[in-house]
């Protein structure tokens, strides 16, 4: 897509209210901010503040349509991005697909079924598709400054060293990330569907939601990488944000079991952060609250959950907003991707359409532009 292409995202049409249903699996259809009860003037502010802190892209959605996206010089609205480990909640997904086609028997099969050398490997032989789910499956992965996922990677056989691992800790007992985890449970539903974990996801979840412009590396041994390693536009990155927000549902056909949705939104692992707030982890998505700041004097906390990557690489998803954020980003900055989604949630003024800002809009536009003009 060519610059002007992507730049006449904000200059989109004065809809007024909203339009009739659709689902985006063609495209996404555009509203002014306005017309989702959302101010341009916040929107531009959050593209200008956050372009000088390493954001790559970024595609905001509300009520199904796209307000805005900005791109920096070395990406575009139909470009794939590394998504690094937003992979893991892919790997999630496709695991409840394969459920529901009875691929799997359970969350509690045991990984032994899949490597029989396990089953008689004390605590070892204990670990079931749920452990490695929830990424509390014992095996050792000391990975603090990447030197687990590294010995992986420069390995000939990246399963064989994860599972040469020791046992550290009786499965379930304590929450370890592990890109070794969500690597193994890419190798059970190899093992469990006769493909590799891309083909399964072109059958069973792109094609469906129009998802054409992707990879997904593998292994040595032609397993796709559970862990990262899969390219996506942000737009499609949203359409995975769009399928959770509807419960499994796209265009009539139930992709994902709305089961399964739940069952990864389950907090299984609580986490403390140190700013107070309490988050969790389900099946390799995030939970966690978002409130607008000190905005209006406004206080509310809303649930969230979301799909993380290293270095800025998001899916936000916040259901009683309506709001879906996807971002890219190269940034050592950790509160930097939550930073940007409040900037955004203060720009939402009303569950119903605002008057038309055509000055507002304008600022919006040139936001972009100059955002892009950033490499």
């Amino acid at each position: 897509m060519n610059r002007n292409t992507t730049n006449e995202v904000v200059r989109i049409s004065t809809v007024k209210g909203k339009p009739g249903p659709y689902w985006p699996t063609e495209g996404w259809h555009t509203t002014t901010p306005e017309a989702q009860g959302m101010d341009s003037d916040q929107l531009a502010d959050t593209i200008d503040i956050f372009r000088d802190r390493h954001v790559h892209s970024m595609v905001i959605i509300r009520n199904g349509y796209l307000v805005a996206e900005a791109y920096n010089a070395d990406n575009e609205a139909d470009k794939p991005q590394d998504t690094r480990s937003v992979t893991k909640g892919i790997t999630s997904v496709l695991t409840g697909i394969a459920l529901s086609e009875q691929k799997l028997k359970s969350v509690d099969q045991r990984l032994s079924e899949f490597f029989p050398e396990l089953a008689k490997v004390p605590l070892k032989y204990e670990i079931a598709i749920k452990h490695l789910l929830y990424m509390t499956s014992g095996v050792e992965w000391p990975d603090e400054y990447g030197q687990s996922s590294q010995e992986m990677m420069y390995s000939a056989n990246w399963v064989q060293t994860i599972l040469d691992k020791p046992a550290a800790n009786k499965p379930g007992t304590r929450f370890n990330y592990s890109n070794g985890d969500a690597h193994l449970m890419s190798a059970v539903l190899h093992k469990a569907t006769g493909e590799s974990l891309f083909d399964y996801a072109k059958k069973r979840l792109f094609t469906p939601l129009g998802i054409t412009r992707t990879n997904w590396n593998h292994d040595p041994q032609g397993y796709s990488i559970g862990s990262w390693a899969l390219a996506l536009t942000a737009r499609d990155m949203v359409k995975i944000g769009l399928l959770y927000m509807k419960e499994g549902e796209w265009d009539g056909q139930q992709i994902i079991p709305k089961r399964w949705i739940q069952e990864t939104l389950t907090k299984r692992i609580i986490h403390n952060y140190k700013n107070g707030e309490q988050g969790g982890y389900g099946y390799y998505w995030w939970l966690k609250t978002i409130s607008r700041g000190r905005f209006d004097g406004d206080t509310k906390k809303y649930e969230m959950f979301y799909a993380a990557g290293s270095g800025g690489r998001r899916i936000f998803v916040v259901p009683e907003l309506k709001l879906i954020v996807a971002m890219t980003a190269h940034s050592s900055d950790v509160d930097m991707p939550e930073q940007l989604l409040q900037s955004v949630v203060r720009s939402i003024r009303s569950a119903h359409p605002l008057p038309e800002n055509t000055d507002a809009c304008e600022r919006l536009h040139q936001a972009v532009l100059t955002f892009k003009a950033i490499n």
